[in-house]
């Protein structure tokens, strides 16, 4: 039987499920800056001249794939 490991997105996901849980108030803090931080980089991205805008498109992507992972990670694992 061969046993597949985890892939790196789950094990952040579950990873940042277990740390909301083990601190709240220092994972809220965090959410609150990250929230801060990838709408920052979405005006980035609106601001980005012409010849940076696929790099500022693509840090905002993954600013918001990442705060999707996280909140859907602790909604899962509080079900």
């Amino acid at each position: 039987m061969t046993v597949t490991p985890p892939k790196p997105k789950d094990e952040l996901a579950l990873t940042a499920a277990h740390l909301s849980r083990a601190a709240p108030s220092s994972w809220a803090d965090f959410m609150k800056a990250f929230e801060a931080y990838t709408a920052e980089r979405k005006d980035s991205c609106v601001q980005a001249p012409a010849d940076r805008v696929l790099l500022a498109q693509g840090r905002a992507q993954q600013c918001v794939e990442l705060s999707s992972l996280f909140t859907t990670a602790i909604a899962a694992t509080q079900k």
